[in-house]
């Protein structure tokens, strides 16, 4: 794994977390093959010909799966905040076809991609869970897609409804959600210039749809927003 290893657990760190009862890494048999390690921003989680060997849980911070273009530039894929799971898009590969980066410090939980597929034949409720993930994903890959033919405000609305939906259900008031990615491959990710969604962004502002500080987004009319889209 190409990445600046920080620390890392010396012992199965699902023991004493509070989501073990519905992460990955708590319905593996083996739970001590599971280790937590922090990344620096920067720092690769693998790179594009690496060898499949993990999936990972991402615990804290948020990374960035892409590609580069003849011309150099990258291809944001997709992005892996608080509780995703990174790379399991390669779980039918033997080498990656992305790159994966952390975009702040990030601190993730090492599955092992054998013990991962073993218990996938031992337990039907661990499968579930897998597949759970994957539709999430393929979701994500359908609304991709779809996006050529959605404008630019329908772009950024669908990427904050998915932001949304992926945080703990609030029962009331501005629902907060956490950007850690950049303008700038935010901009790449929705295939639209930095401009736009910047104007984007203030035109939701003075609708009073929310509200934008540095990483973090208080989304005040979730009904508004998804009405965009």
């Amino acid at each position: 794994m190409s990445h600046a290893t920080v620390s890392s657990a010396a012992v199965s760190p699902c023991a004493d977390c509070a989501r073990r009862e519905s992460c990955l890494g708590g319905g593996l048999s083996d739970q001590a093959a599971v280790t937590r390690t922090a990344i620096d921003k920067g720092s690769h989680l693998w790179r594009v010909g690496d060898t499949v060997d993990s999936i990972y849980v991402i615990r804290g911070g948020a990374s960035k799966t892409y590609v580069v273009s003849e011309s150099g530039d990258e291809e944001i894929r997709g992005f892996q905040l608080a509780n995703d799971v990174a790379g399991l898009d390669s779980l039918c590969g033997a080498t990656h076809r992305t790159n994966a980066k952390a975009i702040a410090r990030t601190w993730v939980c090492r599955l092992p991609i054998a013990a991962v597929r073993s218990r996938m034949s031992e337990s039907t409720e661990f499968r579930d869970r897998l597949m759970t993930r994957l539709g999430r994903e393929f979701d994500r890959l359908h609304e991709m897609l779809h996006r050529e033919r959605c404008t630019a405000d329908q772009r950024v609305a669908a990427f904050l409804v998915r932001q949304i939906d992926a945080e703990p259900a609030q029962t009331s008031g501005p629902v907060e959600v956490e950007l850690p990615m950049s303008r700038t491959d935010l901009a790449r990710y929705l295939d639209l210039a930095n401009e736009t969604v910047s104007r984007v962004f203030t035109r939701l502002q003075n609708r009073n749809i929310m509200r934008s500080n540095g990483t973090r987004c208080q989304i005040i009319d979730a009904d508004a927003l998804g009405a965009m889209c």
